[in-house]
């Protein structure tokens, strides 16, 4: 029976103990340690509340995996968590196989304390960083959605554009002064100006 509550706790993550309890799984996030590049594996643990729940499942489970039927597995689960329950009072720890042990604080509330899982188990994982830097993704900016290539574009410095005014004054300045010693040097140095005679 120990076996087949440890099964079905650890595939459904609640199991309820009537008459006992609830033994149900928590489990926590994995973490992450960039320093070593490491991520460590999500920690499982069995809590136990005194609380019951619905045992329909564990009934139905436990008829499937024994061949009994509904009213045969209902007396054995009862009976079993009845001696549970009276072992417990009895004896400063009961053993759960696969799961941990029962016991009884100076309360006298009934707590469960779980077997540690192998190491073997929790081993973390190394996992380097990689950066793709010519990767196209979408992301949330504001209220708008983009990409990463058109933020990148948006928020690069802009290259100044230099102020070159000064060219086009000589140019002008050039094209201003051709005219003129054109029609100097048709003279001959006479003088251009006003009304001259020529000898």
């Amino acid at each position: 029976m120990q076996n087949q509550i440890a099964a079905y706790l650890f595939q459904n993550k609640s199991c309820s103990l009537p008459g006992l309890g609830t033994l149900s799984i928590q489990t926590s996030a994995a973490g992450s340690d960039f320093t070593n590049k490491l991520i460590t594996a999500p920690k499982a643990s069995v809590q136990f509340t005194e609380s019951e729940t619905d045992s329909t499942g564990l009934l139905d489970y436990l008829a499937a995996t024994t061949g009994g039927t509904k009213y045969e597995v209902t007396e054995a689960l009862d009976h079993f968590c009845d001696d549970l329950r009276n072992i417990i009072t009895r004896q400063p720890e009961v053993q759960l196989e696969n799961l941990g042990s029962f016991f009884v604080d100076a309360s006298g509330k009934i707590n469960f304390k779980q077997q540690q899982l192998p190491s073997a188990f929790t081993q973390p994982v190394f996992a380097e960083r990689v950066i793709h830097p010519d990767a196209e993704h979408q992301i949330l900016v504001g209220d708008k959605e983009t990409t990463n290539t058109v933020m990148t574009e948006l928020l690069a410095p802009k290259a100044e554009t230099k102020d070159r005014w000064w060219i086009w004054a000589i140019v002008l300045g050039i094209t201003g002064l051709i005219p003129l010693l054109i029609y100097f040097t048709e003279f001959n140095g006479a003088f251009p100006f006003g009304n001259a005679i020529k000898i």
